[in-house]
């Protein structure tokens, strides 16, 4: 097995692909429990998402093997930031919690799908229902 399975995720990053929607969804919790508390914000989380997002639309096809590494990395860390025990994500309302924990399971499973080449459940379920809906 090579790594990453794909030179080029579905040979367009700037298609639309689930880890960008999954990002996108992490993004968005984030920013709306950021002002919640003064000096509380979850950065962690929002590094990651931010690393992930860059990796995957901008190095992926330049430098494949360094893109999917650091499109991981930065899912493992958004979920880090976001299942951290007593973390700043334990102040937040836990609706805000579970949707970016969503978003990060929904971005993991397309990074995991094109990294390894592996069947993951939402790519499979991206490729049956929304695929055809949008072609």
């Amino acid at each position: 097995m090579t790594f990453p399975a794909e030179h080029v995720p579905d040979g367009a990053v700037f298609a639309p692909h689930h880890l960008t929607w999954g990002v996108l969804v992490v993004v968005f919790a984030a920013w709306i429990v950021s002002d919640n508390y003064p000096r509380r914000e979850p950065l962690f989380a929002m590094a990651g998402a931010g690393l992930a997002l860059f990796a995957f639309l901008f190095v992926w096809r330049f430098y494949p093997a360094a893109g999917a590494a650091l499109a991981l990395t930065g899912v493992t860390m958004t979920f880090a930031g976001i299942l951290y025990p007593g973390g700043v994500w334990a102040a937040y309302p836990l609706r805000w919690r579970v949707l970016a924990f969503v978003g990060a399971v929904v971005a993991l499973d397309d990074a995991v799908s094109h990294a390894f080449g592996v069947w993951t459940p939402v790519d499979a379920a991206w490729r049956a229902f929304l695929i055809p809906v949008i072609a």
